[in-house]
This record gives structure tokens, C-alpha cells and sequence, in this order.
């Protein structure tokens, strides 16, 4: 079956169990030096390469986590130059309670909105147990060993990559 789109369909191609990302965009793939740099809500083309390159390495889903799943990022994020076929096809994390603020009920900042929480429901929603989370804020011991917590400001690094596919790696291997 095909989406008008092509987006976030599973590639039928490939079987056995893949990998899931679950990717923050502010701090990780838009980093705060180069939206002083390019402007705000730009997308860094070498972050972005650097987590496409994890997509492709590990044949990897991306869920995305971050505020930007409000709207359907997708097309941007695959503009960028995320592979067109790597979304899940839950390809975001709902937005729970938690992450709302109780008077207004907008949005919390990242840094308060219990992302790891969102992340813990969609993989036991979807049965996902291998994953690794790329977010630049805190999500919590339930998620350690399996979390990449790039600088803001500088997003992925080398180190940074060397350490997800090292997680990757062990987390398939489990």
C-alpha cells in the first residue's frame, strides 16, 4: 500500500526487527550556534546528515519526539535529507498530560515536559525494544543506556555518534 506522500510507509523489502530513533529536532538537528548562524528553526545539514546516517547504518525508524511532531515535520525532515522511507508508521510520540501545562494547557518547555514519559508509552504501545533516544534535555533513568544527550548548541559530534552506534549496536545485539 502506498501514501499519497510516501512517507512513513514501511519498506516491505526489508525484513527482521529494526531499530527505532526517537528524534528530538531543537538542540539536536537544529542546534542553537546554527540558528545564531542561518536562522531560526533552519536545519543544520551536517547534524542532519549525521542522524541520516544512523537511519541508513541500522536501517533504523525515526519516531519524532519533539515539539515539531505537532505539525507533520516529515516532509521537512526528509527535505533536509532524512531518507524518505525511515519514519515509523507511529511516527510521533503522543503528547501526554504531563507535557501540557495544567493552567494553560499549551505545551511544557522541553526541559519540564516529561518527554521520557511519551517515549516509554509509544514503545510499549508499538512493542519497541530496541531504540535509542538523540535529545539534547534529560528523559529520565527509564531511558538510561539507550539516551545520546547531544550540547545545544552544538548538536551531534563525532563522539556523540560514535556512542549511538555503540548503543545501537548493543541494544540489537540484546
Amino acid at each position: 500500500m502506498a501514501a499519497a506522500d510516501g512517507i512513513g510507509l514501511l519498506d516491505e523489502r526489508r525484513g527482521g526487527k529494526r531499530p527505532t530513533l526517537y528524534l528530538d529536532v531543537d538542540g539536536v538537528v537544529t542546534t542553537v550556534g546554527y540558528q545564531r548562524q542561518a536562522g531560526t528553526d533552519r536545519l543544520n545539514p551536517v547534524q542532519v546528515a549525521r542522524v541520516a546516517a544512523l537511519v541508513r547504518e541500522f536501517d533504523a525508524w525515526v519516531v519524532v519526539s519533539s515539539t515539531w511532531r505537532i505539525a507533520d515535520c516529515r516532509p521537512t525532515l526528509v527535505e533536509a535529507g532524512l531518507p524518505v522511507n525511515c519514519f515509523h508508521p507511529d511516527w510521533r510520540t503522543a503528547i501526554l498530560p504531563t507535557s501540557r501545562d495544567a493552567g494553560t494547557g499549551g505545551m511544557l518547555p522541553a526541559e519540564q515536559a516529561r518527554r521520557g514519559d511519551e517515549i516509554a508509552e509509544h514503545a510499549g504501545r508499538n512493542g519497541i525494544t530496541e531504540y535509542l533516544v538523540l535529545d539534547d534535555v534529560e528523559v529520565g533513568a527509564a531511558h538510561a543506556g539507550r539516551h545520546v544527550r547531544p550540547d545545544p548548541e552544538l548538536g551531534l559530534r563525532e563522539a556523540d555518534c560514535i556512542l549511538a552506534r555503540k548503543l545501537i549496536a548493543r541494544a540489537k545485539a540484546a
